[in-house]
């Protein structure tokens, strides 16, 4: 058995509404095994016996397009992936008493995060920012997550690039998730 977290973009935001108790038994209806939703903002593991994340990622699209009339592009990360996001975040906040955010913005290809990162503005003071493969790591001060160029910046590449931002909570959240699929 294979296991698999899926990130859906842009979903319950824009008008764009997917129950997650609906989309579990779409998904187990697709062939998926063990569906798990986590929160309410598109974030999913599943089993499944298909080796391939590329394989899980078009069963997937498809379901949603069928069932709900439109294209819901997701970004499918096997156990391995999210590890090793998880694992090598670059970034400790510094002791300065600013709380601060850290993100990842999970990108289709290590090509894609490269080029959203050449295009990108400076990090304002207080904000860092590093490739890791096929992911960007952000760190912000709490309060800016949306606010700061570079966050303007990864919202406008949304409409280039098949990317998708996701607080390093969740990405926690969803490596215990997939952990205790068996």
């Amino acid at each position: 058995m294979n296991f698999y977290a899926i990130f859906l973009r842009g979903v319950n935001v824009g008008g764009v509404k997917i129950l997650m108790k609906d989309l579990t038994s779409l998904l187990e209806g697709a062939g998926f095994l063990q569906v798990r939703t986590l929160l309410a903002s598109g974030n999913v593991v599943v089993a499944s016996t298909e080796t391939d994340p590329a394989a899980v990622k078009k069963t997937f699209e498809e379901a949603i397009e069928a069932s709900y009339g439109y294209g819901t592009r997701v970004i499918v990360q096997d156990l391995s992936q999210l590890e090793h996001f998880a694992e090598r975040y670059p970034f400790t906040a510094p002791e300065d008493g600013i709380q601060r955010h850290e993100y990842l913005v999970l990108c289709e290809s290590d090509a894609a995060a490269a080029a959203i990162l050449a295009s990108a503005p400076d990090p304002l003071p207080g904000e860092r920012v590093a490739a890791l493969g096929h992911g960007i790591c952000w760190e912000v001060p709490r309060g800016d997550s949306l606010g700061t160029p570079l966050a303007k910046h990864f919202t406008k590449v949304a409409s280039t690039y098949l990317v998708t931002t996701r607080n390093m909570n969740t990405v926690h959240k969803m490596l215990v998730a997939l952990r205790t699929l068996d």
